[in-house]
């Protein structure tokens, strides 16, 4: 700290002092200085500076290459010199431009959705910690637990609703955060996830019958509890409102950027972008249906690996739905449930590993909350949202634990009899009923083969997700 307050002094001496400095920023590598008389500033005094990699004169600004550091030095400038801090301006002029092939490499495409999504999952953090936390106390007070509040006490039912309130409106907390993080207007993004889950619209949903937004055919699907869709139609809604903003004359803003931003997401948001996500989810619903009559052990191996990432769609409820009356006729299945099973163990041992391994207190007291009120709340949403989709090795090693145990339990021939509820999560396994033995070695083998990849090769902890995953723990 103490260095960053000499480097600031140093380079707002050498730009003139801050009497000479109207305004100052700074974007990802760039200190941006707005002078009252650029002479004063010496180029060559601030290429002299160790810590200053080049000087740049563009656009009326003296610009200092810092790089990463950019943000310490700023604020030690800012507290330095007395200047009002502002948001880091969304620009790298050093970045390389990437050939045409990199850009649209799958890898890169597959990095930028992740960081899209634990960009947008990292700000509403608190809200599935709430979530759990008040779950787990209906669960352990209430009649399931010690009968210490009855399901027709206040308190009870005060906490069921704050529990169902949390991810029934997962949509507008989703669509806050990601409005934050691409940088377009939050209240646009509001209004736009309000629509897609006002009561109106549920009816409309729930009627069936047909429905169009400017004659265009609306998909009829119910985003309560989602939150994929809505990041992905906020990012499109960023690329909207920044072509209008662009565009429109400066007398008429305040009118045409909100009204003509909502005429045009509106089609795309509910018959485009909206269903996308559930199109996609949708085609893994049918293969994993299709697995289940056709493929014996390859539908567990599919299941295992991709049940995370179906629940958190919500796409599991039709699967599961279009495949229960084959599993009542018979007694028995012993081709889909048994991977679920699985990911139950799958799920733990990431939380687990997450409160051991993961780098920065706040993620590591995210894996233990998540933990806690999953084996005790029954809420696997938190590790879900929370972890899988902000960290895209903790969610490779779940996949790859998952696809193990799942495979393991086709080959097996593990067959859950048990299609209620048995309690806790952790007792899952009582669902194989007579085949609990190779079951729970299917089990066994999805928990120690996530639980050692997380431990040997940790978590993809960049310090932007530990910084943003404190951020959120202390909102």
């Amino acid at each position: 700290m103490a260095n960053d307050r000499k480097l600031a002094s140093k380079i707002i001496d050498t730009v003139g002092g801050k009497e000479n400095i109207s305004n100052v920023t700074h974007c990802m590598t760039r200190l941006r200085f707005v002078l009252k008389d650029e002479g004063l500033a010496s180029d060559d005094a601030l290429n002299a500076i160790p810590e200053v990699i080049s000087v740049v004169r563009a656009g009326g600004q003296v610009q200092l290459v810092i790089g990463p550091t950019v943000d310490k030095v700023y604020d030690a400038v800012c507290k330095e010199g007395g200047f009002e801090a502002q948001t880091a301006i969304d620009e790298n002029l050093d970045a390389p431009k990437l050939p045409f092939k990199e850009r649209f490499a799958p890898k890169r495409i597959g990095n930028l959705i992740l960081d899209a999504v634990s960009g947008s999952i990292a700000p509403i953090l608190p809200i599935f910690c709430i979530a759990g936390i008040f779950r787990m106390f209906t669960i352990l007070l209430g009649p399931e637990g010690a009968g210490l509040l009855s399901e027709e006490s206040s308190m009870y039912q005060l906490f069921t609703l704050v529990g169902d309130a949390a991810y029934y409106f997962l949509p507008v907390f989703g669509a806050y955060a990601a409005a934050k993080k691409f940088k377009t207007s939050p209240v646009l993004a509001l209004m736009i996830a309000v629509i897609m889950i006002h009561p109106s619209m549920l009816a409309i949903v729930e009627g069936g019958a047909p429905f169009d937004v400017y004659g265009i055919p609306m998909t009829l699907v119910n985003y309560t509890q989602s939150v994929l869709p809505i990041i992905l139609i906020v990012w499109v809604q960023s690329y909207v409102e920044g072509l209008i903003k662009k565009f429109c004359p400066d007398m008429l803003r305040i009118l045409v950027i909100p009204v003509g931003t909502m005429l045009i997401m509106l089609p795309l948001a509910l018959c485009v972008f909206g269903p996308a996500i559930s199109f996609v989810m949708g085609i893994i619903a049918n293969i994993i249906i299709w697995l289940g009559a056709n493929a014996g052990p390859l539908c567990g191996l599919v299941v295992g690996a991709t049940w995370n990432l179906v629940i958190a769609t919500g796409m599991h409820v039709p699967i599961l739905t279009a495949m229960m009356p084959g599993w009542l006729e018979v007694g028995y299945d012993a081709v889909c449930t048994p991977g679920t099973t699985v990911v139950v163990y799958v799920t733990f041992a990431v939380a687990l590993a997450y409160g051991i391994r993961a780098k920065g207190k706040a993620n590591r007291q995210l894996g233990w909350t998540t933990f806690a009120t999953y084996a005790l709340g029954r809420v696997s949403e938190p590790i879900i949202y929370g972890i899988l989709l902000r960290d895209k090795k903790a969610l490779a090693w779940s996949m790859i634990g998952g696809a193990a145990g799942g495979l393991a339990c086709g080959l097996l021939n593990a067959r859950i009899f048990v299609f209620s509820g048995v309690g806790f999560p952790w007792m899952n396994v009582i669902k194989f009923s007579q085949d609990i033995v190779p079951g729970a070695i299917g089990c066994i083998i999805g928990f120690a083969v996530t639980f050692a990849l997380c431990m040997v090769f940790g978590f993809d902890n960049r310090e932007a997700t530990e910084n943003a995953a404190e951020d959120a723990m202390e909102a």
